[in-house]
C-alpha cells in the first residue's frame, strides 16, 4: 500500500475540522500530499466565499503538519466533482456528519454515493484525533478479498494493535433444522464451521510475520454489524475496517448497506471502507469459501 495523494471534503462544521485534522496527519505519516475540497449540500448562507476559507484553512493545516495542502475550486455538480477528484486520490477523508443525512434515499445522498463509486478508499472520520490509530478491528470473511484487506489495514494501521474479526453466518444451522437433522448432527456442524473459522483466522494473521504477537482474533455468530458493533466498544478500537463490494443503488436499498447500519448503528469509532477493486479483487471474485459458505450435508 502507498499512499501519495489524499483528498478530504469539509463544509467547515466541527467534526469536517476533525476530519481535516485527520487527514493532514495521514498525509505526514504517509508522506502525501493532502488536497482538500469544500462539500456541502446545503451551504451555509453566512459563507459568503468558501474557497477564500478553503485557501485559508489549506495554509493552516500545511504550516501545522508541515504538509503540502492544495485547496480544491468546485466544479460540476457536487457528487460527480467528488468522484472525479476522488479519481485521483488514493484515499478519500470524509466528516461523520455526513452520515446523519443517510435518511434520504441513497441515490440523493451523498455519502452512500460515495462508499457506492469511489474508487479510492473511504475514511469516516467520527472521533478528534488523538494521534495515530492504536487499535484496529478488521472485518473479514474468508473471501479472496480478505488477505489484502487485511494487510492494507495492518499498512494503514502501521503500529497498531489488530483484531480479525469474522462472523459465522447461521443459515446452515437454520437450514439443518428445517431438515429436522438430530441435534448432534447440529452441534457437529457449528464445531466444523468453528474449527475453520479460526484456522482460516490463524492463517490471516500470519500475514505480519514481525506483528504475530500484536494480531488477535475475533469470532461471533449471526449478524456481523451488531458483532462489529459490539466487538469495536468491547476492544475499544479507534478504527474499523471492511471491505465493499461494488453494487448499484437498487441492490444497497434491496440488500442494505453494512457502512450505513454500522453508522446508524452507533459506531463509536472512524470507519474505513476499501473498495475490493482497490484491493486488485475483480467484480464477482470475493466469495465466501468453507464450511462457513456451504451449503450442510
Amino acid at each position: 500500500m502507498r499512499i501519495q495523494n489524499i483528498l478530504a471534503l469539509t463544509d467547515f462544521s466541527i467534526p469536517a475540522e476533525h476530519g481535516l485534522d485527520r487527514a493532514a496527519a495521514l498525509a505526514a505519516t504517509h508522506g502525501a500530499r493532502l488536497r482538500v475540497l469544500y462539500a456541502c449540500e446545503t451551504p451555509p448562507l453566512q459563507l459568503a466565499d468558501p474557497m477564500a476559507r478553503l485557501e485559508q484553512r489549506a495554509r493552516q493545516l500545511a504550516r501545522r503538519h508541515a504538509v503540502p495542502v492544495a485547496a480544491v475550486a468546485s466544479a460540476g455538480p457536487l457528487p460527480e466533482h467528488c468522484l472525479a477528484e476522488a479519481a485521483r486520490a488514493d484515499l478519500l477523508v470524509v466528516h461523520g456528519r455526513m452520515h446523519r443525512a443517510w435518511y434520504a434515499p441513497p441515490w440523493r445522498s451523498l455519502l452512500p454515493r460515495l462508499l457506492r463509486r469511489s474508487p479510492c478508499p473511504v475514511l469516516i472520520v467520527q472521533r478528534p484525533p488523538q494521534g495515530p490509530y492504536a487499535r484496529v478491528l478488521v472485518a473479514v470473511d474468508f473471501s479472496a478479498v480478505s488477505r489484502p484487506l487485511v494487510r492494507y489495514a495492518g499498512e494503514f494501521g502501521a503500529g497498531a494493535d489488530l483484531e480479525l474479526f469474522h462472523a459465522i453466518d447461521n443459515h446452515g444451522d437454520v437450514r439443518l433444522r428445517s431438515a429436522e437433522a438430530s441435534w448432534a448432527a447440529v452441534q457437529a456442524y457449528r464445531r466444523e464451521v468453528l474449527q475453520h473459522a479460526q484456522d482460516r483466522l490463524y492463517r490471516l494473521s500470519e500475514v505480519f510475520d514481525t506483528r504475530r504477537n500484536r494480531v488477535g482474533t475475533l469470532i461471533g455468530r449471526g449478524d456481523p454489524v451488531r458483532h462489529l458493533t459490539v466487538q469495536q466498544e468491547s476492544m475499544g478500537a479507534d478504527l474499523v475496517v471492511l471491505g465493499q463490494e461494488p453494487r448499484s443503488a437498487f441492490m444497497e436499498w434491496v440488500r442494505g448497506s453494512v457502512p450505513r447500519r454500522l453508522l446508524a448503528g452507533g459506531l463509536d469509532s472512524d470507519l474505513l471502507v476499501v473498495p475490493y477493486g482497490h484491493l486488485g479483487v475483480a467484480p464477482g471474485g470475493a466469495r465466501p469459501c468453507g464450511p462457513a459458505g456451504r451449503q450442510p450435508a
